[in-house]
């Protein structure tokens, strides 16, 4: 799809550029430059986008794989976290259920 977009955006700005330089009223010798001029910056344009690409693509890989690193140190350390978590919660959750028993006790016998 990108190489679609930029394949359409080079051709386009040639075209467009193309016919606006024709169209225009000068000589053929500036008109002729002016196309040139057009066609190098389409072409610098053109190789601005590719480089991006390429650029944002090696970056993307190096994420992937510092992702493919890290993610299985994280995933274990929180899964170690809330089985720590779990173990101080749980007597500390029987505590507070023991409480709102007797609590419910009280009401149903006051």
């Amino acid at each position: 799809m990108i190489k679609k977009f930029a394949k359409g955006l080079a051709v386009g700005s040639l075209v467009g550029g193309a016919l606006g330089l024709l169209l225009a009223p000068r000589s053929g010798k500036a008109t002729r430059q002016k196309l040139v001029d057009e066609v190098d910056e389409a072409t610098n344009l053109t190789l601005d986008l590719n480089d991006s690409l390429q650029n944002f693509q090696d970056s993307l890989g190096t994420l992937k794989a510092t992702a493919s690193q890290l993610l299985p140190a994280f995933k274990a350390e929180t899964q170690q976290s809330l089985e720590t978590f779990k173990f101080q919660a749980e007597p500390r959750i029987a505590e507070i259920n023991k409480t709102v028993a007797k609590i419910n006790q009280q009401l149903e016998e006051g």
